[in-house]
């Protein structure tokens, strides 16, 4: 009997022992690669609305926009290359192990996986979740047709979806975390450490201001707001600069936090430079208003408005100084903030 505890006990301890030879030698082998940061998420990460999309993802038969605009290809944070796996439109079921993927790509956990085998990643930037319960898209679209089609002041997106916005943030809080949860399951199966590389969940920005610079007469700004791409009423711009993005912001915060992960909030990072924002012109906003390019796709298809209300170039290009400052420094929670500068810069979190 003591004989086989023996036996059995060495055989334990043999295989331990393959385990961690296997597994430094994995990590020996992986030093040798060149350094990596990733993007996973959706459009907001994605670089949709920032033109100058990559191989072949400006349709027809995919439209993940993945922009060399995107700020993980602008970021210097000291790693060799910035790989952009987001996709326009994903949910969180994107970003599972053997979940689906989009336009018949391999989920981007799936892809995660190929990556961290081939690069040595210490950095994943992840956003995710207006895809999901949230419908931001679908929001928007409610913001807008209500403008366009003379609804009345007080119909728009604040009427049809505030009653229930905080639900459906609430309903998504689970579902991103357990997309945070599957990118850590693909590093582990890969071999990283939890201490060798960080994810970093980044919440979305505010597209609109609490105010536009246009009054909503519509006698007198009806065709202004059309042309200048912010046809929406202003008490649904002001419902979604005070009540939407922020609730929004704070889920994904609450997801950051389940997950133990660091978390830099967005929320700020567009003020006065939001579509329309008053102060504001076409050359200094950050973000897109309306796009209608029907010449992209069908004449009335969702790809025709993908690129509006997403952060432009010179948005992403903001997001990246955050990012850099905000990489450097040890803080768990961070936000960005337009600086003296009157760039955005990145502070801790209060």
């Amino acid at each position: 009997m003591v004989l086989h505890r023996r036996t059995a006990a060495l055989a334990l301890l043999s295989a331990f022992a393959c385990v961690v030879t296997f597994a430094l030698a994995a990590q020996r082998a992986r030093a040798a690669n060149p350094t990596a940061a990733v993007a996973m998420g959706d459009s907001e990460i994605s670089g949709e609305g920032a033109g100058s999309y990559e191989g072949n993802t400006n349709g027809p038969s995919n439209y993940c926009h993945r922009s060399a605009n995107a700020y993980i290809k602008k970021i210097s944070i000291g790693v060799s290359t910035g790989i952009n796996l987001a996709c326009s439109g994903a949910a969180s079921a994107n970003l599972t192990i053997g979940g689906p993927g989009q336009y018949g790509e391999k989920s981007q956990a799936d892809r995660l996986a190929e990556i961290a085998r081939s690069y040595t990643v210490k950095d994943i930037f992840v956003t995710v979740g207006a895809n999901d319960n949230p419908d931001f898209s679908g929001t928007v679209e409610d913001c807008v047709f209500a403008f366009v089609f003379f609804e009345g002041e007080g119909s728009g997106c604040k009427a049809k979806d505030g009653p229930s916005w905080s639900s459906r943030v609430a309903a998504m809080e689970p579902k991103a975390e357990n997309a945070i949860a599957n990118v850590k399951t693909v590093m582990a199966d890969d071999g990283y450490a939890a201490s060798a590389y960080q994810i970093i969940v980044v919440s979305y920005g505010d597209p609109v201001p609490k105010k536009s610079r246009y009054s909503d007469f519509l006698d007198l700004d009806y065709p202004v707001k059309l042309d200048e791409g912010c046809p929406i009423y202003n008490t649904d711009m002001e419902w979604g600069h005070n009540v939407a993005t922020p609730d929004l912001d704070a889920g994904e915060r609450a997801v950051a936090a389940a997950e133990g992960v660091r978390f830099l909030d967005m929320i700020e990072g567009f003020n006065g430079h939001e579509l329309c924002a008053s102060g504001a012109s076409a050359a200094t906003q950050w973000v897109n208003g309306l796009l209608y390019e029907p010449q992209l796709t069908d004449f009335w298809e969702e790809h025709a408005v993908q690129q509006s209300f997403h952060p432009n170039a010179k948005g992403h290009a903001q997001i990246a100084n955050c990012v850099d400052g905000f990489v450097a420094q040890s803080w768990k929670e961070g936000m960005c903030e337009v600086g003296s500068s009157g760039n955005d810069e990145a502070k801790q979190h209060t």
